[in-house]
Formats: C-alpha cells, structure tokens, sequence
C-alpha cells in the first residue's frame, strides 16, 4: 500500500472524529464542522481510488467475506435498535408492575387533565439532584402524557433567587400552578394535590357548599369519629367554598349556594325552615339530604313532593358481616346507571341505613341509584328480637337507599350547551337523598368507596361532572417487616448455603474433568 493512500486514510479517519467531536462539543462553529467533514470525505473518496484493487481483492478473500458479512449484520442490528427507540419514543406507553399500582394515575386525574380547557403551567422549585425530584418527575410524565396543554418548568431555587422570591417560595419541593389568572401553590406535589391544584386553576369561579346547622347535624369542623370534618378538607382540596347555614338567623337560602347540604339532623326542621329550602329548590337549587333512621326531620312532606319517599324502617344486611362488619350496616355494591355512579365499581358502607325509594310526583322524575344485596331487607320492626325477616310486614331486598330527583327533566336528556351559561343554579333544580350520614363521617370516610361518592355526589349537584369519578388514593408504604430469626435465616441461606452450593458444584466439575 502506498504511504500517500495510508496517511490519506488516517487524515479521513482523523478529520472525521474531529468533525463530530466539535459538532457535538461547539454546533456553533459549523465552519469547523463543515471543514472537517469534507477534508475527511475526500480522503476517503481518494483512498478508495486509489486502493480499489485491494480492496476488490480484500473483499473477495475469505476473511473479507466474513468481515463483511459482520459489518451488513452489524448494521441490520443497529438499524433495528434505532426503530425500536424511536418507535417508543413517538409511541409512549408507561407499564405499572408496582403492587398498588404507584405510578398508575386515579381515573379522576386522567378525567381532568385529559379535558383541560386552556394551558396549564407547573413551575417547580427543586434543588439540583435534589432526591424529591426524581418521583416528582415520574409522576409529572404520566401527566404530560395526557395532554399537550400541561407545561413543566424546572426552576432551582439556590440558582434563581429572584425568580424564587417572585412566586414567594419558602419551602424546596414546592409547584407553583398556573392558568389564566388562577394561581396556586403545592407545598407536597402528590397526585392527589396536584389534581386538586390543577382543578383549582381551571375553574373561573368558586363554588359555595352550605351545611344547614341548628339541628344537631354533623359539623364541618367536628373532629369526632361521626365529624365531617375530614370530608370538609377533601371538598375543600377540591377548590369548593364550605359554609355554615342557619335558617333561623338568614331566613333564607343565600343567593350564592351553589349546594344545600343537610347532613344527619336530630330534631325536626322548623316549617318556616322547610319553606325557605324548598324556594331555594323551587328557584333551581341543589339539595343534598343525607337522613339517618329512626329519626323524624320534618323534610318528609318536602321529600314526597319530589318524588321521594322515606320509610321508617332500618335496612339489614347478614352478608355484611363478610366485610368484618355487623348485619345493620349494609354494604352496598349495586348501583344502577347515573352520572353519580357510572363507572363506579367501589362498594360503600353505611352504618346505619334506611330505605329511600322514588316515588311519583308531576314535574318530577325521581331515580333509586343504589341498591342493597338480595339478602338484604327493610326491618319495620327494629324492637323485635331476634331480628328476623317477616314476611307480609318487612320489605325484601335489593332494598333503595338514594334517589335522585330532578325538576322538570331526565340527566339523559340533551340539552344546548350554553342553556346554563348566564345562570346562577340550573334552570331545574335536582336534590339527592341518601338514607345515611354516617357513611361520610370521620370514622367511616375512608372505607373502599365512601368518601368517592359524596364527592361524585357533590360534584354532580354542584353541575361540575367532570369531577365524577375515583379520586387519587393516598399511596401506602408497606415495608417488609422481618424477625431476628427470620433475618438470620435469610442471612445463612444467602450468604452461606448459596454460595457454598455454587463452590462445591464447581469442584465437582473440576474433579470429574480432572479424573477423565
């Protein structure tokens, strides 16, 4: 081979690693790059020229067939390798093989994220390989898969002072949400709090929930075991305004109620009471009435005249001690179709149950949306002992215990989309009548799908759908917890009798090939 074709070769191979080393280090000097690049084509174009009879015979010998052979396979590998990673990389799909599906976003997440109405920005504040950052950054993924209108800015906090101080940031780990004018802050960026911030920005306008209070119902700052005010919090993440409400002082409903809930009173509601909720419903309010057993509240005449009828009588359930509990408190998994309960799969438990039924009222159109087991009856004899099913006086199961009622028209009728845009309330007014208080209590809230349905429940009143589904559950740490002596067994099987197998296995082989 002659020198002048050698030294071409290594000038093209020389200029050609150049070339790339300063495209990747300096893009900026496309001269240099340029430059490079061409001296290094047009010695390999040279070296080819003039070493072509060597390299037909190279190519024809038996170790240039095999080479050759190694370098078109080489290429088909490495061809294949490309597609694949951009076939990925235009084709997302993220696999959850987590046991309680940690990096699986909640049905509500992908609802509302799926479904924004304008651009949403998150700004968050990490230090840099900062160890917070990692799972927030898994978790934001999964929401910038889901739509194009989430925008992620990544801002460290010792870097960017001024930027920092700008959205007053105290705290590392904080996300800053913004849409439109809507502004929030995220101390702890968990799924759940993300989406209640995201809900927060999007929504224009804040919505206002009344607790009617005077009647021994359940307080929203009540702590106690039969309290909301674990709810309370979970309406407020929410975005929802919460407010107490005593007719006897206002006299009336106030004009900005979204939502009227009465949730478990003890003594009866005053008639003077009773007309001012039943204007509000009359003027195209929500109503949301959750009413306990056994307890007489004055709202049952209001009630028939929706198309709701209240018995009383208690609801048993014997296969509610399946679930741990006892047989009057009924677990409930039926569930007939509604905006409230579609795609709802999550069984309720209710301490303490009566039966609502629909009934008939013109201008009405009342619906029984969940049911007890066929197991199941209504005890008009609570007294009697043992308690049992009498044919002729109790009511067999499945067995009504919420209704919904509207005013004037069916939730499956179509309607223009601007029909409630200039409207305080809904042009009909709708209540929801659950049989039982307790279910939504403090002690009881977090059982499979309890607080999931006051909250669907809610939303639907408050004409807000979009929020009906399964909210983010709170992801559960679950160590492996060992004994010493299981812990030291662990410890001889992995650290001694394993390997020990492995050593004598291989002397048996050594032996063996050494006697053949």
């Amino acid at each position: 081979m002659k020198l002048s074709s050698l030294a071409l070769c290594g000038v093209a191979i020389f200029m050609g690693i150049f070339s790339g080393l300063v495209s990747v280090a300096a893009p900026e000097k496309v001269i240099w790059v340029y430059g490079a690049g061409g001296i290094s084509f047009l010695s390999a174009v040279y070296f080819l020229v003039a070493e072509r009879s060597r390299i037909k015979s190279a190519f024809k010998s038996r170790t240039g067939l095999h080479g050759t052979n190694a370098v078109v396979l080489s290429i088909i590998i490495l061809g294949i390798i490309v597609f694949l990673n951009l076939f990925t990389y235009r084709h997302k799909y993220r696999f959850d093989v987590t046991e309680g599906g940690v990096y699986t976003l909640a049905p509500q997440t992908k609802k509302i994220v799926s479904n924004l109405p304008r651009e949403v920005t998150l700004t968050a504040f990490f230090q840099a390989d900062s160890p917070q950052e990692v799972p927030f950054k898994i978790l934001a993924e999964g929401y910038l898969e889901l739509s194009d209108k989430i925008k992620i800015n990544y801002v460290d906090p010792d870097k960017n002072p001024a930027i920092t101080k700008q959205y007053g940031i105290t705290t590392y780990g904080s996300v800053v949400l913004e849409s439109g004018k809507q502004e929030t802050k995220v101390q702890n960026p968990t799924e759940e709090n993300l989406t209640n911030a995201i809900i927060k920005v999007i929504r224009d306008k804040q919505k206002t929930f009344y607790f009617l209070t005077g009647h021994g119902e359940k307080g929203i700052h009540d702590t106690g075991v039969q309290g909301y005010s674990a709810m309370s919090e979970k309406l407020e993440k929410e975005g929802y305004l919460l407010k107490e409400l005593l007719l006897l002082k206002t006299g009336e409903v106030p004009a900005d109620a979204d939502l009227l809930i009465v949730a478990g009173p003890v003594k009866q509601i005053l008639p003077e009471e009773r007309t001012a909720i039943e204007a509000y419903l009359n003027q195209g309010g929500a109503g949301f009435f959750l009413l306990d057993p056994q307890i007489e509240t004055g709202l049952e005449d209001l009630l028939k005249r929706w198309g709701v009828e209240l018995k009383n009588d208690v609801v048993i359930d014997p296969f509610s001690k399946l679930y741990g509990g006892d047989a009057a408190a009924p677990v409930v998994d039926q569930y007939v179709l509604h905006e409230i309960t579609r795609d709802f799969a999550l069984a309720t438990i209710f301490p303490l149950l009566r039966s609502v039924s629909a009934g008939k009222a013109e201008g009405f159109l009342a619906e029984e949306i969940l049911l007890t087991g066929e197991n199941s009856w209504a005890e008009f004899n609570v007294d009697s002992q043992p308690v049992r099913f009498d044919p002729g006086q109790d009511e067999k199961g499945p067995v009504p215990v919420a209704v919904v009622s509207s005013k004037g028209h069916s939730h499956d009728e179509e309607e223009p989309a601007d029909s409630h845009a200039n409207e305080e309330h809904p042009k009909d007014g709708r209540i929801v009548v659950v049989g039982d208080s307790d279910f939504a209590g403090n002690n009881y809230l977090n059982f499979s799908g309890n607080a999931d349905f006051f909250l669907n429940t809610s939303s639907y009143l408050a004409e807000e759908e979009n929020l009906i589904s399964i909210r983010p559950k709170t992801r559960k740490n679950n160590p492996l917890q060992l004994t010493s002596a299981q812990g030291g067994f662990l410890f001889i099987l992995c650290v001694v009798i394993f390997p020990a197998c492995v050593a004598l296995a291989g002397i048996a082989s050594w032996w063996k090939r050494r006697s053949l």
